[in-house]
């Protein structure tokens, strides 16, 4: 098993950064061996090679829905396959192609993948993140603790 949380966002644009913000939260657990923390900034296609061996994908995002900012939402695989109807990002990684392209080439599914993100404020340019961001963070770190902890009972909190 090797899972990858992989984190992205531009954080020169406020709250487009909070995936990486939150990686970096992430950084401080004592996460098991398994786990690999990933920056993918903004390049999209680009991390596919660093992917190549993920069997349960973690990525985390600004998620542009049209919620109230700060809130924070976790999609499944089913709801990541939607593809181009679902609007992630400022940066747009372009997500369902990644994993098609991922899972074309290695000639098989990737177990598991999931989305947490949190729905902006604001996409000004500055390096911090907006206070309903800010408030979110810890919501979103319960989240992707669960699901670290579904895919691997032995992790604990």
């Amino acid at each position: 098993m090797k899972v990858t949380v992989l984190g992205v966002g531009n954080t020169l644009l406020g709250d487009e950064g909070v995936g990486v913000h939150l990686l970096r939260l992430l950084r401080e657990e004592n996460l098991p061996e398994e786990v690999e923390l990933l920056d993918g900034g903004t390049r999209g296609l680009a991390l596919f090679p660093y992917l190549e061996e993920t069997t349960h994908l973690l990525v985390l995002d600004a998620v542009g829905l049209n919620g109230k900012p700060g809130t924070v939402v976790s999609l499944k695989r089913e709801e990541l396959r939607q593809g181009p109807a679902l609007k992630f990002s400022a940066h747009d990684i372009a997500l369902p192609d990644l994993l098609n392209l991922l899972e074309f080439i290695r000639g098989e599914q990737i177990e598991d993948y999931r989305l947490v993100g949190v729905v902006p404020a604001s996409w000004k340019l500055g390096e911090g993140l907006s206070k309903p961001v800010l408030k979110a963070l810890p919501e979103a770190i319960r989240q992707i603790r669960a699901i670290l902890q579904a895919w691997m009972p032995v992790y604990q909190t």
